[in-house]
C-alpha cells in the first residue's frame, strides 16, 4: 500500500493513503490535486461538505444523524452499527451509489450547491 504527500499525483491502483491535514476542506483538496475523481466523505456530526471540482457522496456513520439530515446525507451506514445490515451489504449500496455518481447522478451536496467554498490548499500556519 503507498502513502502519497499532499496533492501528490496518485499513480498506484488499489488502497492508497494521502498525508492530510485533518481539516476536512483542506484534506479533500489535496485528494483532488492528486486526481481523486469521485469522493467518499464519511460524518459523523453531520458536516454539510461538497466539492464542487469533483462528486462527493456524504455518508452519514449513524442514525441519528441520518434521522436529522436525511436530506442531505447520501447514505446511511448507521444499519451496520444497529445491526439492520451487514457491512458487504452496505458495501453494494455504496458501490452501487459510486457508479451512479460517476455516471452523472447528482449527489445531495451537488443538488444543494455546496462546494465552492471547500476549495481550500494547505497553507502551512495557523488557520481561522
Amino acid at each position: 500500500m503507498d502513502v502519497y504527500r499532499y496533492a501528490e499525483p496518485v499513480t498506484a491502483r488499489g488502497l492508497v493513503f494521502m498525508d492530510t491535514p485533518g481539516y476536512d476542506p483542506i484534506a479533500v483538496t489535496g485528494q483532488v490535486a492528486g486526481g481523486a475523481n469521485v469522493l467518499c466523505f464519511t460524518t459523523g456530526r453531520g458536516s454539510a461538505f461538497g466539492s464542487k471540482p469533483v462528486p462527493s457522496l456524504k455518508l452519514s456513520s449513524n442514525n441519528m444523524l441520518w434521522r436529522r439530515q436525511e436530506d442531505d446525507m447520501d447514505i446511511n451506514c448507521g444499519n451496520i452499527v444497529d445491526g439492520s445490515e451487514t457491512i458487504p451489504q452496505a458495501g453494494e449500496r455504496l458501490y452501487q451509489m459510486i457508479i451512479a455518481m460517476a455516471s452523472g447522478e447528482k449527489t445531495k451536496s451537488e443538488l444543494f450547491g455546496y462546494g465552492s467554498m471547500e476549495f481550500v490548499p494547505w497553507i502551512n500556519g495557523a488557520i481561522v
